[in-house]
């Protein structure tokens, strides 16, 4: 099992950066590779919604699924994300600071199969460059657009 954890100070208040988080179409601007978020089963800040994450990876697409298994409303998130290959839970806590709003993200997940369970620990530096990098794209849109980032385009 590899864990780690990521955070960030976001300089806009924890309803704008709840909002800028649950917004499904948001996603595909801040995390690598991310083709599209698909909205299956209710919406992404509900217990219970699922959705599919569509990445397309040098070339290789591949889905992810995404489950909310226990949401405090603008406080603590956490999903579990499942494919073929690798299963994992993230928590995503949210702390307000007067306006502005502390993001910690907890990753711990496993390879499911055997080539990815003997890798994971070596890839452990990259994936948390990564979410780290994500995280800060993730903050400045929320800086620069609110919650909407598709604004970010236009």
């Amino acid at each position: 099992m590899i864990t780690f954890t990521v955070n960030t100070i976001i300089n806009q208040p924890v309803d704008i950066v709840v909002k800028a988080l649950m917004n499904s179409d948001n996603f595909p601007f801040w995390q690598t590779d991310l083709v599209k978020f698909e909205v299956i089963k209710e919406t992404p800040d509900k217990v219970g919604s699922i959705g599919h994450l569509h990445y397309n990876q040098k070339g290789r697409s591949y889905i992810l699924e995404d489950k909310m298994i226990f949401c405090d409303p603008k406080k603590k998130y956490i999903s579990q994300v499942s494919g073929d290959a690798i299963n994992a839970t993230v928590v995503t806590i949210l702390n307000s600071i007067d306006t502005k709003t502390e993001m910690i993200i907890k990753w711990s997940g496993k390879g499911n199969i055997l080539i990815l369970r003997l890798m994971l620990p070596f890839l452990r530096g990259k994936m948390i460059k990564q979410s780290k990098a994500e995280l800060e794209t993730f903050k400045k849109l929320v800086e620069n657009h609110g919650f909407n980032f598709a604004e970010s385009q236009e």
